[in-house]
């Protein structure tokens, strides 16, 4: 089978497949003269736009964030569909916000509240613009044949990159303890590669099993870098920092565990992740 990747970016180059050396646009016919020039039997569409340096500039640019991440990916599919091409769309967990509606009262010695999270079927509830064109395109997708959405949160690398979730936020003095589930890139390589081999479609969460939170990845950071600080803020002193509302959720991955595919622990992902990631800042 052969597999082609679409888009360059920070997902797209942990991604071992053939690389589309050719940038997408807006037309049938160009997609078509692609397809027509690797012939892949799947495609993996890395390709998003997220704001530079954040999701902050999708409120600007709005035009460019939904053109990429809603319009693009589906005349991709329509033409994949076509052709009898298994697309697999990398989307994203932050169409979420807040607790889930899953939520489980459990009594003994007093009532707990838990949140087992969103699930694939679930209503999303996206707050900025930048989540909003994600969950329209999932919306779109949904229906069409051939087509495998993967939503991934917050994705944690050991390479030195500016997408990776580590390099964004080591460059705040302030972070936020709130959990939230998070995607270690290293599980979603292994999860792409057996969704290739298994041509699954529909709509799948990829997310490490257990929640952590930004303060904790620091928390990792600073046993190898003890000089670096920052300070723990709550969601609602974020909100006053930021001009997109940012997604703070709980992913359910029972989906996928139930199918036979599953994720590492996240703190034992976290404490691997972040030694190779020290050793490759030096």
């Amino acid at each position: 089978m052969k597999v082609l990747t679409l888009g360059n970016g920070f997902i797209g180059n942990h991604l071992p497949y053939e690389r589309s050396e050719h940038k997408l646009d807006l037309s049938e016919k160009h997609i078509e003269n692609i397809l027509d020039l690797y012939r892949p039997d799947c495609i993996i569409n890395a390709i998003g736009f997220c704001g530079v340096p954040n999701v902050d500039q999708c409120e600007v640019l709005r035009v460019k964030t939904a053109t990429i991440n809603t319009a693009l990916p589906i005349l991709l599919a329509g033409v994949c569909e076509k052709r009898s091409i298994h697309l697999i769309h990398i989307g994203s967990g932050c169409i979420f916000f807040g607790p889930s509606p899953n939520c489980m009262e459990i009594s003994y010695l007093g009532k707990e509240v838990i949140d087992i999270g969103w699930k694939e079927n679930d209503f999303a509830n996206p707050k900025s613009y930048y989540s909003k064109t994600k969950y329209a395109c999932d919306l779109a997708l949904g229906q069409m044949k051939n087509v495998l959405t993967l939503r991934i949160r917050m994705p944690v690398s050991n390479q030195n990159n500016p997408r990776n979730f580590i390099n964004k936020i080591r460059g705040y003095k302030q972070v936020i303890d709130a959990q939230n589930s998070m995607t270690f890139v290293d599980d979603l390589v292994r999860a792409v590669d057996w969704f290739v081999k298994n041509q699954k479609t529909g709509i799948y969460h990829v997310i490490n099993p257990q929640t952590l939170s930004a303060a904790r990845v620091m928390e990792e950071y600073q046993k190898y870098v003890p000089a670096h600080s920052f300070q723990k803020i709550t969601e609602n002193e974020l909100d006053n920092i930021t001009v997109a509302k940012r997604s703070n959720c709980v992913l359910n991955g029972q989906k996928l565990k139930d199918e036979g595919f599953v994720m590492t622990n996240s703190n034992e992902a976290l404490i691997n992740c972040m030694k190779q990631y020290v050793d490759n800042i030096k």
